[in-house]
């Protein structure tokens, strides 16, 4: 399914492969173990960014990617976790920058792990586009703001601290 990648770089190539086929994520009975999860079940494609970066998947390509992924994860969920209910979620971190996805076990009521607020949308396309137009793959800019009256802009503040995130929920 993502053969296309094998011809534009067999590494990043290979550790999709690697995710792919062995995601190596545990899960506890607990609900306040859910942070735990979502941070030991988080992965990061290395060698995606630049890639990205030169443009050199097209969005379609990119959605089929992370589409091949979470299927993956799917099947390997089904197969080992019969009768649990998961949450499979991909978001982009512009800052450092990665896009990243996790799994963790569902929770009725009981949101995802994120400390900031959450957009959640339901078509991964609109998380990578984001990545693709936001992420600061030559570092971080700073600004330097004019001291007018001390205040800050709250709607910059608070947009600032908003992750778009889409997930699915993976009933085995």
């Amino acid at each position: 399914m993502i053969d296309f990648l094998k011809i534009k770089n067999s590494k990043a190539y290979a550790e999709i492969m690697e995710i792919a086929e062995r995601p190596g994520v545990l899960f506890s009975n607990d609900p306040l173990q859910m942070e735990a999860e979502a941070h030991y079940n988080m992965r990061t494609i290395e060698r995606l960014n630049k890639i990205i970066k030169h443009d050199r998947l097209s969005l379609h390509e990119l959605d089929n990617l992370f589409a091949f992924l979470e299927d993956a994860w799917a099947s390997y969920l089904q197969k080992f976790y019969a009768g649990k209910t998961f949450i499979f979620y991909l978001w982009g971190d512009y800052q450092i920058p990665a896009i990243r996805f996790s799994v963790i076990s569902y929770e009725e009521g009981l949101g995802l792990p994120f400390a900031c607020k959450v957009n959640q949308v339901s078509d991964r396309k609109e998380v990578l586009l984001a990545y693709r137009e936001k992420a600061c793959f030559d570092g971080i800019q700073i600004l330097r703001h004019k001291e007018d009256s001390g205040t800050t802009n709250e709607e910059e503040e608070e947009a600032a601290y908003t992750a778009t995130v889409y997930s699915r929920i993976i009933e085995c």
